[in-house]
């Protein structure tokens, strides 16, 4: 049996599947943590077209979020040891916007999900892992 190879759409070309996915990590890595992520991204769409050539599954909003939120405090410095601190640990302050399709929460929204016995965070994954569980996404 032979594997066809992944087409790009934009150019009807084959590639291998370990270039695609070469390229789908490195399109990952170019996120300039910009603290907004949607469908308006170019960077996002790349990752996404990559993504559907692939027949990758898309990921759930939940999975979005949660890395927009690890990607936002990509550069913070942990711990975090108050919710000012985490506040101003997100590039736009408060104003940080994560958006999957129609839902939209921005940094501030979400503190206000945080209680004071979830301080000190140890790490970006343990924010943002709180943050979606308390969302209920």
């Amino acid at each position: 049996m032979v594997k066809k190879m992944p087409t790009w759409k934009y150019t009807n070309k084959d590639v291998t599947k370990a270039k695609a996915e070469e390229s789908l990590k490195a399109i990952k890595g170019a996120c300039l943590g910009c603290g907004t992520h949607n469908a308006d991204c170019p960077i996002a769409g790349a990752a996404g077209a990559i993504s559907e050539m692939l027949g990758c599954e898309s990921l759930s909003v939940r999975e979005q979020i949660h890395s927009q939120i690890s990607g936002a405090l990509r550069g913070a410095k942990f711990p975090v040891k108050t919710p000012k601190d985490l506040i101003a640990a997100f590039p736009n302050g408060a104003d940080t916007t994560c958006q999957v399709g129609d839902l939209k929460m921005t940094a501030g929204e979400a503190g206000k999900l945080l209680k004071a016995s979830d301080f000190p965070f140890k790490s970006a994954k343990a924010v943002a892992d709180v943050i979606v569980d308390r969302a209920g996404l």
